[in-house]
């Protein structure tokens, strides 16, 4: 399937591609990551200015009303600049669990305008994704408390509030607090990825307030984030993948081997057409996702989690390709190639694994 774009979409793209290739510089990322700095404001309060930060969102809530393809157009620009700032992450659990919440009105605005910056907290310690958390949501004695643990929490040095994930006497709930909210110990430490994550323990009292959702749109809610965030992912690595096919064609032009260019050996090409082919056919199936999404499509949490896993595949080969062409420059950390890798390494776990994005999709049944 080729992938088209409209006119608002190229635009879009177009703008994105020119800001982050102007102002998104790789050694000043390594500098800040080296510093234990994951988010930088003056970026943050850019990608606001520019509607990033707006555009799943109605326009009574201060958004654009884009959808998946939007959205995947800016994650794929993410994954090729590399980008730390945690855009994805806010995207998917802001559209899918605050936007769908009775709160919608006062919160969703200020993560439009940069204000907030949202992650959700859906991961346990030895428990599955699909099992009820063990982090407990109570009400006693006339109030709520939420305690437990949330260890790994992706981009969790960059957040202002964590969207947490807990269980409910109705099933489960969905919970916002703020990151530095009396009660909370929180664990910062560098991710292999450059992004920073957080493992939180929680013992404290919770207002009425901070409660987005329970019972069955709780479920309904983690369940479209899970999507979201498998197909943003896709398109993510799918961008980052690409960037590193790039690199190595370019390396390839300037290193020499016997006299010439690595380039002009046939087997070489023949190995790097084989990482462009097989970029290409993720990005029909990631595409198509988005417009399984954007349709509402039967077929969209099957769509998601193909996607998923044909992403986490391609991504890898193709990363590990790149870095086998460069040869030893390629491990190290002044060189950009091997960062895509650690970058397509942790999107390969984030929310839904490849091998459960798998599981369940057999689970379904039929073919996408």
């Amino acid at each position: 399937m080729a992938v088209t774009l409209t006119e608002d979409q190229t635009l879009l793209q177009d703008a994105a591609e020119r800001y982050l290739r102007e102002s998104y510089d790789f050694n000043h990322r390594r500098e800040n990551v080296a510093q234990g700095i994951y988010s930088d404001p003056a970026q943050w309060r850019a990608f606001a200015e520019m509607g990033w930060l707006a555009l799943p969102y109605p326009e009574s809530l201060g958004g654009l009303e884009m959808g998946a393809r939007e959205m995947a157009i800016l994650a794929e620009l993410c994954g090729r600049h590399l980008v730390t700032e945690p855009l994805i992450d806010s995207l998917a659990v802001t559209s899918k669990v605050i936007a769908a919440s009775d709160r919608a009105e006062q919160l969703v605005p200020p993560v439009a305008s940069g204000e907030i910056i949202p992650v959700a907290c859906i991961d346990e310690r030895a428990t599955s994704r699909l099992a009820p958390p063990a982090t407990l949501l109570a009400h006693s004695a006339g109030s709520w408390r939420l305690t437990g643990e949330k260890p790994w929490i992706n981009a969790g040095a960059s957040a202002t509030h964590f969207v947490v994930l807990a269980r409910h006497d109705e099933g489960l709930a969905w919970v916002i607090v703020a990151s530095d909210e009396a009660g909370m110990e929180c664990d910062r430490y560098p991710t292999h990825d450059g992004r920073g994550g957080v493992t939180c323990r929680f013992d404290l009292a919770i207002g009425a307030e901070q409660i987005l959702l329970t019972g069955a749109a709780a479920q309904k809610a983690l369940d479209a984030y899970r999507e979201l965030a498998m197909t943003l992912a896709s398109a993510e690595v799918l961008g980052a993948a690409h960037a590193a096919l790039d690199t190595t064609v370019e390396y390839t032009k300037q290193r020499e081997q016997f006299g010439q260019p690595l380039s002009s050996f046939q087997a070489l090409q023949h190995r790097m057409a084989d990482m462009l082919i097989k970029i290409e056919l993720t990005r029909s199936l990631v595409y198509a996702a988005c417009n399984a999404a954007d349709a509402d499509s039967p077929d969209r949490a099957r769509f998601a989690r193909a996607a998923k896993v044909k992403a986490s595949t391609v991504g890898r080969e193709v990363s590990q390709e790149a870095i086998q062409l460069h040869g030893g420059i390629a491990t190290t950390d002044e060189y950009i190639v091997g960062h895509f890798f650690k970058r397509i390494t942790a999107l390969e776990s984030w929310v839904c694994s490849r091998g459960e994005a798998l599981q369940e999709f057999m689970a379904m049944g039929g073919q996408a």
